[in-house]
């Protein structure tokens, strides 16, 4: 099975480089869209954080396995707070908490992060919202 994996990849490598010589360019942009549609997002934080007791330099994001369930979840949770959500796509504090049940850690903690690594993981709970439609 790895056998034939490789071969796959080497073929679309094959197939990538035969289009750059032949066009003398080389478009990433499906690989990056690809990439975003996955659902799994890690984040590589600027300096190493500090979450729930143990130090990390990357959190990985499992969005592909979120719930009805969980989304209904948060939605209580938000309400509990007396915040009230229309968009998800729009509110930070259910991209928030979206983002902590993709990395299986406190809501808190994803707000206690810097700003550059806390703006960088909302943006990608926004973009997985707005991708699954």
């Amino acid at each position: 099975m790895a056998d034939t994996t490789n071969n796959k990849i080497e073929d679309v490598a094959a197939e990538e480089l035969a289009e750059a010589q032949k066009t003398g360019t080389v478009d990433f942009s499906q690989k990056k869209e690809e990439k975003e549609k996955s659902g799994t997002y890690v984040h590589n934080f600027k300096n190493p954080v500090e979450i729930m007791g143990k130090k990390y330099t990357s959190l990985t994001f499992y969005f592909d396995r979120l719930t009805g369930e969980d989304i209904e979840a948060i939605e209580d949770e938000l309400m509990d707070q007396n915040k009230f959500v229309l968009t998800p796509e729009t509110s930070s504090s259910f991209q928030c908490i979206l983002a902590a049940k993709a990395a299986g850690i406190a809501s808190d903690e994803i707000r206690r992060l810097p700003v550059h690594d806390y703006m960088k993981i909302k943006n990608k709970a926004r973009n997985f919202l707005i991708n699954a439609g």
